[in-house]
């Protein structure tokens, strides 16, 4: 099945979150619609009050849609996308299904008595109910994974939970019906102990991943495998990660048995590949690389003259300079680019080694701060006006 998902496009991804979003509004509706009509059939004060209920998994239904088309937005105040977005509506579905569950607790432990007027008409609704929210909740849930979903998974549990609640208003008719009150509160209680368990591993999963934690261990042993078989790779410092909605953004840091700057930037591109095609929904991988030693290198950026340069990505030289004093001068490639000289200067300083970076004015632009920091460049700002000054500083 790995294979199959490798093969999915995001604009399908997007498209199939969407259009199963929409199925579950249309379900949520229906459902509302017909447990309040059943309840005032037949008489059924809990009926009408869980089909009131639906109308709140029909307005979460539409946050999850919401979620999902936002997720699916492009900013430049955020480079790595809005994917978190749908971890976030997960989690408020999380607190949807806990009040759910607490709902459900205190119609049957608090509330009294219905008297039905009409059976067969409330029995119907909840086996409409009961048969349509336990298979869609699983086919929901099922898609939700192929698409690796946090949102559409969250919205089954929360369907899902629509299945539960119909056995606790079936319990409670017939508890009532045969004059066995008790029995409604008993199976009250088991529903609400699984409601709760379920919200709660939804919660736990969305603050993981809002909070930046690790991705899980097998993409990261999956990670590895693909590693051990590169015969350029010599060692393996760290192998991380983090979640974002659907997709996963990894960092590798490498030492590799080579001194060609071209084949080095040319085999991470080549792994980032490799590793996007053999693990599913893989955004983007950062790869930090060395040929193992432990050297700093700083880089200063400077003009023509030798003054040192205010804005990053348009100085002409770059200095790198090492502790034991050893120095190279290069020219900047991307100083005449048109589009992103900033972001390919960063890459650039990365591939050469560079761990610090001295300048004379703040970086303003989010992405490259953002590349920098994801290289492990730190920067600091200077008050000298020459690489002569900073050398005696």
């Amino acid at each position: 099945m790995e294979t199959n998902r490798n093969t999915l496009s995001k604009e399908y991804i997007f498209k199939s979150k969407r259009k199963i979003s929409v199925f579950s509004i249309l379900v949520n509706l229906f459902l509302s619609g017909i447990k309040i009509a059943g309840g005032l059939i037949s008489g059924s004060m809990a009926l009408t009050a869980d089909g009131i209920h639906s109308l709140s998994d029909l307005a979460a239904s539409l946050s999850v849609f919401v979620g999902i088309t936002i997720s699916n937005k492009k900013s430049k105040i955020f480079p790595f996308g809005l994917y978190k977005v749908e971890n976030l509506v997960a989690m408020i579905s999380a607190f949807a299904i806990f009040f759910a569950g607490y709902e459900i607790a205190k119609d049957v432990f608090f509330g009294e008595a219905k008297e039905i007027t009409n059976l067969p008409a409330a029995l119907s609704v909840i086996l409409i109910t009961v048969l349509t929210t336990y298979f869609y909740s699983r086919y929901e849930k099922k898609m939700g994974e192929k698409l690796n979903s946090p949102s559409l998974i969250a919205d089954a549990e929360h369907i899902k939970v629509d299945f539960y609640t119909a056995i606790v208003v079936l319990a409670g008719i017939l508890s009532q019906y045969y004059g066995f009150v008790i029995g409604e509160k008993i199976a009250v209680l088991i529903v609400v102990i699984f409601i709760f368990h379920s919200g709660f591993e939804i919660l736990k999963e969305s603050l993981k991943v809002l909070l930046d934690a690790s991705i899980d261990n097998d993409t990261i042993q999956k990670i590895k495998n693909i590693l051990e078989k590169e015969e350029l790779i010599k060692k393996i410092n760290v192998i991380t990660g983090r979640n974002s909605g659907s997709y996963k953004f990894i960092q590798l840091d490498l030492e590799l048995a080579t001194d060609s700057l071209s084949e080095a930037h040319n085999f991470a591109h080549e792994l980032e590949q490799k590793i996007k095609n053999d693990i599913s929904f893989i955004e983007k991988v950062v790869v930090h690389f060395g040929q193992g030693n432990s050297t700093e290198k700083t880089a200063v950026l400077i003009n023509e003259n030798g003054a040192v340069c205010n804005h990053f990505g348009s100085c002409d030289k770059i200095v790198i300079m090492q502790k034991d004093k050893t120095e190279e001068i290069l020219e900047n490639p991307y100083k005449n680019s048109e589009k992103k000289k900033g972001m390919l200067l960063a890459e650039f300083l990365h591939l050469k080694g560079v761990t610090k970076l001295i300048l004379r004015q703040k970086i303003t632009q989010k992405p490259v701060l953002y590349a920098l920091k994801s290289f492990g460049i730190k920067y600091e700002i200077t008050d000298k006006n020459t690489l002569e000054e900073i050398k005696n500083s």
